[in-house]
C-alpha cells in the first residue's frame, strides 16, 4: 500500500515536472556508445534509487543503501547489471550513476531520490540526457541559418544600394545638363537680343 501511495505521488510530480518542460532540469549531453556519470548527493541518507523517464515510461533503474557501518552502499536491485553502476566517495555523502555504452533509449530525464528516517523520498533536480550530436548538430544548423539570412541581408542591401547610387547619379547628371542647357540658351537669347539691337540702330 505504501510503495502504491508513493508510486502515485511520485507519478503525479513527475508529470507536474514535465508539463512545464522540465524546465528546473539539467541538461548533460553524451556521445552515442560512451559512458556517462550523474551525481547525487547522500549526506544525511541512507537509501538511494535512480528512475528512468523516457516516452512518459517511469523505470526503477538501480537501487542501493548504506550498510550498518555507513561507510559502504549496497545495491539493491537489480542484482546485476552491467551498463549501470553507482559509486561514492569515501564518506558516502556523495553517490554517482555510471552508464556505460549509452544508447537512443537511454536519452531522457533521470531522477535521483534519496530517503533518510522519513518514510518519503527526497528528489534532487533532475537531468535531461541528451545526445551530443543531436545538439550540435541543431546548433550548426542554427549557426547556418543566421550566416544565410546575413548574407541576404548583405546582398540585396548591397543591390539596393547599387540602385540608389544609380538613381541618385541619373538625378544629378540630368540637373547638370539641364543647368547647363538653361545657361547655354539663356546666352544664346541675350546674344540675339542684342543683335537685334544693333540692327535697329
Amino acid at each position: 500500500m505504501e510503495k502504491t501511495i508513493f508510486f502515485c505521488v511520485f507519478t503525479y510530480w513527475i508529470m507536474q515536472i514535465t508539463s512545464s518542460d522540465a524546465s528546473g532540469s539539467s541538461a548533460v549531453r553524451v556521445q552515442m556508445g560512451g559512458s556517462i556519470s550523474l551525481n547525487c548527493s547522500m549526506r544525511n541518507r541512507y537509501e538511494v534509487a535512480w528512475y528512468h523517464l523516457r516516452s512518459e515510461e517511469l523505470v526503477l533503474l538501480i537501487s542501493a543503501e548504506k550498510d550498518q557501518t555507513g561507510r559502504k552502499l549496497l545495491t539493491t536491485f537489480p542484482p546485476n547489471s552491467k551498463r549501470l553502476e553507482m559509486t561514492t566517495d569515501s564518506w558516502v555523502t556523495k553517490v554517482s550513476l555510471t552508464i556505460s555504452g549509452v544508447s537512443e533509449s537511454d536519452l531522457g530525464l533521470y531522477f535521483c531520490g534519496t530517503k533518510s528516517d522519513a518514510p518519503e523520498m527526497h528528489f534532487d533536480k533532475p537531468f535531461r540526457l541528451e545526445d551530443q550530436y543531436t545538439e550540435e548538430t541543431k546548433a550548426e544548423v542554427e549557426i547556418t541559418d543566421e550566416v544565410t539570412v546575413t548574407e541576404r541581408v548583405l546582398m540585396f542591401g548591397g543591390v539596393g544600394l547599387a540602385v540608389f547610387v544609380f538613381f541618385l547619379t541619373t538625378v544629378v547628371a540630368g540637373g547638370i545638363i539641364h543647368h547647363h542647357g538653361r545657361q547655354k540658351g539663356w546666352k544664346e537669347a541675350k546674344r540675339s537680343s542684342l543683335m537685334r539691337h544693333k540692327s535697329a540702330k
